[in-house]
């Protein structure tokens, strides 16, 4: 349970609040389980607080600082997180569904199996933060920073990442149906196993990267740049990689049956098999509009 000191000082106002944790910087506040449900706590100085299994739901906490702050299994559904910082937070098992997290700092996070379905995380930044296992479904994460970044086995169907900035991380095994990666840079990034059938890889820069026994059936990858990725094992059929690029590209064993795309790109490949290709004539080589 909350101290509840601790837990009177919060909510008598945030002016009072952040001076007296100015004053008192030794002092670790004690918010576990609190309910904050609907609370104005913008700008609110949260950094190292212990919140677990609090409720935040809908409170209004854009701005905020919770730096370091332990929200272990905290309900913050629907609440506004915009602009907030939650580096090196603990957010692991946390629920935070249709919530707001626009331009927040969540490098270094634990977000290990957090609820995340539906969220806003804008440009957020996600550096070294651990999602594995989290739950991403129809969540926005366009131009997100994801540098070194754990997302095994997440579960991020119908999720958008356009235009984010992805490099050294880690999908494998994740779950991607009908994710939308378009003009994304992914650069260094691990895919293997991992399932994107019907994903949308329009124009999105995939240098480097390991597909490896990945599911990329039925890819819209029309203009994508798939320079020197590992495509061992990969289930290519009936993917559309018309205008992709493929120089240097691993195909071996690649699965490309249906595959749309001309024998061109494939030369430029390594070990690609172009039996079953929907070829396409030199004058159809370019991207639709």
């Amino acid at each position: 349970m909350a101290d509840k000191g601790h837990l009177a000082l919060l909510q008598a106002g945030v002016t009072g609040w952040n001076a007296w944790r100015a004053k008192t910087p030794g002092v670790v506040p004690d918010l576990r389980e609190a309910n904050l449900q609907g609370a104005n706590l913008i700008e609110a100085d949260l950094r190292g607080c212990i919140l677990q299994r609090a409720n935040l739901q809908k409170a209004e906490l854009s701005r905020a600082d919770f730096s370091g702050a332990d929200l272990y299994e905290a309900k913050v559904q629907r609440a506004n997180l915009e602009g907030a910082k939650l580096s090196r937070a603990i957010l692991q098992r946390a629920i935070l569904k249709k919530t707001i997290l626009r331009d927040v700092q969540l490098d270094g996070a634990d977000l290990k199996e957090a609820q995340l379905g539906t969220a806003d995380l804008t440009r957020a930044n996600l550096s070294d933060a651990d999602l594995s296992q989290a739950s991403l479904e129809d969540a926005r994460l366009n131009e997100t920073q994801l540098n070194n970044t754990r997302l095994k086995e997440v579960k991020a169907q119908r999720a958008t990442f356009g235009g984010a900035k992805i490099e050294g991380s880690n999908f494998v095994e994740a779950d991607l149906q009908d994710a939308d990666f378009r003009d994304a840079v992914v650069t260094e990034t691990d895919f293997s196993v991992a399932d994107l059938k019907h994903a949308c890889l329009q124009r999105a820069t995939l240098n480097g990267s390991v597909f490896k026994g990945a599911y990329l059936r039925s890819i819209d990858a029309q203009a994508a740049n798939f320079s020197n990725a590992n495509l061992r094992a990969a289930d290519l059929q009936h993917a559309n990689l018309q205008a992709a690029v493929l120089d240097g590209a691993d195909l071996i064993e690649a699965d490309l049956r249906e595959a749309t795309c001309t024998r061109s790109q494939l030369d430029r490949a390594k070990n690609a098999n172009a039996h079953g290709i929907r070829e396409l004539s030199p004058t159809d080589s370019s991207p639709a509009e």
